[in-house]
């Protein structure tokens, strides 16, 4: 790993641990022991580092939401590793680093916002279109227009406050949603096969 490398890692590391406005220069220097001066050479400030690693952070996500269509048997089998995939995408979601984000770090937002109206509302969309076209969705849903109100949705909850944290996770919430969003879907067939995989991944789980 080089140079470059090794100061995205670490301030990542610093970042989602502390927050970023908590974290300068000069603590990511003194945690790689290099000089603050080295820093510059690569990244010419701050927002620069937060854009760099902003960049890198959804490219992955985007690589992990394009690759479900082909995994998908189906639109319900799709739309359950959608779920997962958002699952495990809330879960590493730091809300402090997103209110940073929004309020302090204008080109790395809109590149979050982009991430959000581009990569999650096409898989949305994608899905649901596929779904109904099997005949497990239903045939008069909206595809854009539910695909944008979930977004909102997740954003919403993510950035807001409208539930006691103490007494429910952020991966409640969403589940939550999450399945309510799924229901509201289905088709009997498609009710069908949810319940079918969500059988099969209980007992996988159980087994494990």
């Amino acid at each position: 790993m080089d140079v470059r490398e090794n100061i995205l890692e670490k301030a990542t590391e610093l970042y989602t641990q502390f927050g970023i406005r908590a974290v300068t220069m000069d603590d990511i220097a003194k945690e790689l022991g290099i000089s603050k001066k080295t820093i510059y050479q690569y990244y010419k400030d701050k927002s620069d580092l937060v854009n760099t690693i902003t960049k890198y952070h959804l490219e992955t996500e985007t690589q992990r939401f394009c690759g479900l269509t082909e995994e998908g048997k189906n639109g319900v089998h799709e739309l359950v590793l959608l779920s997962a995939c958002l699952r495990d995408s809330i879960r590493d979601t730091k809300m402090n680093l997103l209110y940073e984000l929004q309020k302090f770090y204008p080109k790395a937002w809109k590149m979050y916002e982009e991430f959000k109206g581009n990569v999650m509302k096409e898989s949305i969309m994608s899905v649901i279109e596929r779904g109904k076209k099997e005949g497990l969705f239903r045939p008069n849903i909206d595809a854009e227009l539910i695909a944008i109100m979930r977004i909102e949705q997740v954003q919403t909850f993510l950035l807001g406050n409208l539930v006691p944290r103490d007494k429910y996770t952020l991966e409640e919430i969403q589940m939550q949603l999450f399945d309510h969003f799924m229901h509201g879907l289905f088709t009997i067939e498609g009710h069908q096969l949810f319940n079918q995989y969500t059988t099969n991944s209980k007992n996988n789980e159980e087994q494990n």
